[in-house]
């Protein structure tokens, strides 16, 4: 397993956390939490699932997203 910070924004209230959350979640294996409020998105992932594809999975539901340095 790998895990990642993600940056997100864009989000403007639970709903939208919720939504990101569930984007996430709905790939195999993957295991998400959401904050609105802080804006990250902690991320835990079998390592065949490519950050890009956690990336385009949040960005696809109409949000920015970027891996924490």
């Amino acid at each position: 397993m790998s895990t990642y910070t993600l940056h997100i924004t864009g989000m403007t209230c639970d709903h939208c956390a919720r939504t990101a959350e569930d984007a996430l979640n709905a790939l195999p294996g993957v295991t998400a939490q959401v904050s609105y409020e802080e804006g990250i998105a902690q991320v835990m992932s079998p390592k065949d699932v490519a950050i890009e594809r956690l990336i385009e999975r949040v960005e696809a539901k109409g949000f920015k997203a970027r891996l924490s340095e």
